[in-house]
């Protein structure tokens, strides 16, 4: 049962299914493997958030779950799947040939066709280049958030491992952009930036792990990872009240705002 990513949902999901099959009692009949483009457990695109490495070395083990990092997926038949793996220098030092019965396949990101195909609005995989203002530096009437903008990687690895965009940095950003829409408006200059500050609560089942980091992007001021069973409660009260929040068409009540501004964590700089 191969697991192959580099991020945060391919670790949840792998723990999830090894909790669910513990609690069914079936955990002994199924032997687990993550498989990862990261150069080591716990980088998670972001070069490691504070112990993030030890916690879930640790974690992977005492689960009985195997890993290949620096690995590349070739290719998948019915029913095996195909990996290359490489030392740190970027050299093949292992071919592995991996059968299954279920796996979870959490494939490259890459921008859409039309977008992509714009003369200086992407890089290569198709994603668009913003400034510090989230606005594309050549086509200055477009702002862009999310998924779909082009962050370098936080440092060369063997197999490239790109930074992910989390929720509460993607809120940063378009909260960013609104703001400089309205002075650009006004005829302002544009004057605010994005904090791209993390906060990220992983469900593994029937414990969790949660980690900070200010900025997302490393060098930080704040580097923080934890785990247990409270972060587990934590994510699951975390649903019922984001979607509630969605409903009532608040994206940020106040108290949320100053429970995080005490925290330290704010979108803006």
């Amino acid at each position: 049962m191969p697991f192959a990513s580099c991020f945060g949902p391919a670790y949840e999901h792998t723990f999830i299914m090894d909790a669910d099959m513990r609690k069914r009692k079936i955990r002994d009949k199924v032997p687990m493997t993550y498989v990862t483009s990261e150069p080591y457990i716990g980088h998670l695109g972001l070069g490691g958030v504070g112990d993030s490495k030890g916690f879930l070395e640790s974690d992977l083990r005492s689960h009985h779950v195997n890993w290949i990092t620096n690995a590349k997926v070739i290719k998948v038949e019915p029913g095996k799947m195909f990996i290359e793996q490489y030392d740190d220098d970027g050299h093949l030092i292992k071919q592995h040939e991996l059968e299954f019965k279920y796996s979870m396949m959490l494939p490259a990101f890459k921008g859409v066709e039309p977008v992509a195909k714009v003369e200086g609005l992407c890089n290569p995989r198709g994603f668009v280049f913003v400034d510090s203002h989230q606005r594309n530096p050549i086509y200055k009437n477009i702002y862009s958030a999310g998924v779909c903008i082009a962050i370098p990687p936080v440092e060369t690895t063997a197999v490239p491992t790109g930074a992910p965009k989390t929720g509460y940095m993607i809120e940063s950003m378009v909260t960013a952009i609104v703001h400089n829409i309205a002075d650009e408006l006004a005829g302002r200059e544009l004057s605010t930036n994005a904090t791209w500050n993390a906060i990220c609560l992983a469900d593994m089942g029937d414990t969790g792990a949660a980690f900070v980091a200010l900025p997302q992007i490393p060098p930080r001021n704040v580097a923080w990872f934890k785990k247990g069973k409270w972060v587990h409660m934590a994510k699951i009260a975390f649903e019922k009240y984001f979607i509630r929040k969605m409903k009532k068409g608040t994206s940020e009540p106040i108290y949320e705002k100053y429970i995080l501004k005490m925290l330290g964590i704010t979108k803006l700089k």
